[in-house]
């Protein structure tokens, strides 16, 4: 269905959709059919991507057909085509050009604008001087209806109710197409910047929506940081099965990123086989880490620690503790505490960063640090955690050894949906 609206300047903006080209006829200026229009061929530009060619099909062989804008409307009008120009042997799209059809139609793409899965009924040209380009994919009942040639039947039918059919476009701005055994910009060319702009709880809503094959491209087109961020979300048992099908080096890179606790529940998972070669693939302090994590007894305090902590002498000044926290922020994904060692190493103090940045940079950590420490034991059960963490209502609590010496940390965030039936049970 053509669409032709003048805009308040006198500009007349034209608009049509894939289901009106496909399947057209073009002839050649003999009479001779060329071929039926099997797809179309975009370019992407800077916001928008440009449609130059059809691919025209016939006998089963597909060819490329240069098309201008007044061919491209004479088809999407119905009307019959003839051309001069000769169609040329299909072979491979150049790096910025992918097929129309082939990529978005009756596929699923992730909308980075209502963080959600859709699929595409239809997609959306605008016609702008001499040039077309692809604008919106749609997503609702009526581009079913169109491609089934009800459309304006149906908005007539609702008329009658006093219903309005209401169009769901989402701008290709926000659209990003899950690739299937397809390769090219398409896929990644906007992602790696809208996807900054979601929560990693909507990532992770995004990947539990999509199928397996489809879980794996899209996370391996975020970059790591992202891509951590959003597993630590995801369900564990989507989260294994991503990791699972990944190259080992790549999942040693996700996981390298992700907070402990949680990398082990996922490696925990896996076959032994792909364990190992995971663990192989990892840097020797990370590798160390998660062993040790592994090697914790189920429903400790030892299986929800972290290993990643601020810690320093008793004896430097707040001002190290302030640069310690500057230089490790980036690594750490939350930091509270500043926890405070004494010369054997045992933990003897802690101070949080409100008490640091009220105090005087040049005064040693013992004398603001609380030495009120309360530490878990590594052995302590879940009852015991959640019933700490009630009682002090702390960010994170440490867990130290029999000589208190820090192990790790076990942080409210990360432990929550594990300690949340004992939670429960306290408060009852």
């Amino acid at each position: 269905m053509v669409q032709s609206v003048t805009g308040g300047n006198g500009l007349q903006m034209i608009f049509c959709f894939l289901s009106d080209l496909l399947g057209k006829k073009v002839y050649g200026a003999d009479g001779q059919l060329l071929g039926k229009v099997e797809d179309l061929v975009a370019t992407m530009g800077d916001r928008y991507p440009e449609v130059d060619s059809l691919v025209l099909k016939k006998a089963g062989v597909k060819m490329i057909f240069p098309v201008g804008v007044d061919e491209f409307l004479r088809l999407a009008k119905g009307k019959k085509l003839e051309s001069a120009t000769a169609p040329t042997a299909i072979g491979d799209v150049r790096a910025n050009q992918f097929y129309v059809r082939d990529v978005l139609y009756d596929k699923q793409i992730v909308d980075v604008d209502g963080a959600k899965v859709e699929r595409v009924n239809d997609v959306q040209f605008f016609i702008h001087g001499q040039k077309t380009f692809l604008v919106h994919v749609d997503v609702g009942f009526t581009g079913l209806y169109r491609r089934l040639g009800v459309e304006n039947g149906v908005r007539r039918f609702a008329r009658i109710f006093r219903r309005t059919l209401k169009d769901e476009f989402i701008s290709w701005k926000y659209v990003q197409p899950m690739p299937e055994k397809f390769a090219s910009p398409v896929q990644v060319a906007l992602r790696q910047e809208q996807i900054k702009q979601l929560h990693p709880g909507e990532l992770a809503d995004i990947i539990e929506e999509l199928d397996r094959d489809e879980r794996v491209d899209l996370v391996k087109s975020m970059n790591v940081e992202d891509a951590a961020d959003a597993l630590e979300e995801t369900e564990i048992g989507a989260r294994a099965d991503i990791i699972e099908e990944m190259e080992p080096e790549a999942a040693a890179d996700i996981l390298e990123e992700m907070e402990p606790a949680a990398a082990t529940d996922v490696m925990d998972l896996l076959p032994a086989k792909k364990q190992k070669s995971i663990m192989d693939a990892m840097e020797p302090d990370e590798r160390a880490q998660l062993e040790f994590l592994h090697k914790a007894e189920e429903e400790t305090a030892a299986s929800l620690m972290t290993v990643e902590f601020l810690a320093l002498p008793e004896s430097a000044t707040v001002r190290d503790a302030i640069n310690l926290v500057r230089e490790k922020a980036r690594e750490i994904e939350s930091i509270s505490y500043v926890y405070c060692l004494d010369d054997e190493g045992r933990v003897v103090g802690v101070a949080s960063l409100r008490m640091l940045l009220l105090a005087d940079p040049g005064v040693p950590l013992a004398n603001v640090m609380n030495r009120r420490i309360v530490a878990l034991a590594p052995d302590d059960d879940w009852d015991e955690v959640a019933d700490q963490m009630m009682k002090y209502q702390l960010a994170a609590l440490p867990v130290a050894d029999p000589e208190r010496r820090m192990l790790g940390i076990v942080m409210f965030k990360h432990s929550f949906d594990e300690l949340l039936p004992y939670y429960y049970k306290l408060a009852g």
